[in-house]
């Protein structure tokens, strides 16, 4: 049976950027699996390769949108990779995280192939759509 809806134009495009944003979260996590890393493993080290100073866990996971577990097993990973390290902190409790020397030499090494995949992937826009979408993507980090 089919049920005639008329589907709204904020409905259309959130239903196309959630297939689009799908897709590219599949694309990056192959690109990224030929280093035996994820999306969201290189995420974390570009957090942390953004920050001044080591962080806690609960900042990189309010910074990824991701949960304490979750975060916890991409630290794991990447500790295992010698790519962060685990500091100590006065609290215990806390853990600063701190990329290693081989994690800031990872993004040095793969930043160039970051670009070019991203700049690939957006070829078809002009600087000037490429400006407008960034900012109309601003707009909804609201959500």
């Amino acid at each position: 049976m089919k049920v005639n809806v008329t589907y709204s134009l904020a409905e259309q495009t959130m239903v196309k950027l959630m297939h689009l944003g799908d897709k590219l979260w599949r694309i990056s996590d192959e690109r990224f699996s030929k280093w035996g890393l994820s999306n969201n493993h290189y995420n974390l080290l570009r957090t942390l390769n953004g920050s001044e100073v080591a962080l806690p866990q609960t900042e990189i996971g309010r910074r990824l949108v991701s949960s304490r577990a979750n975060v916890t097993k991409l630290i794991d990973l990447l500790e295992k990779k010698q790519l962060v390290e685990r500091l100590s902190c006065k609290d215990r409790r806390v853990k600063q995280i701190a990329l290693t020397k081989q994690g800031a030499q990872f993004i040095h090494d793969t930043q160039k192939q970051v670009i070019e995949f991203a700049e690939n992937n957006m070829k078809n826009f002009s600087k000037s759509e490429l400006d407008t979408l960034s900012n109309l993507l601003d707009k909804l980090k609201v959500i």
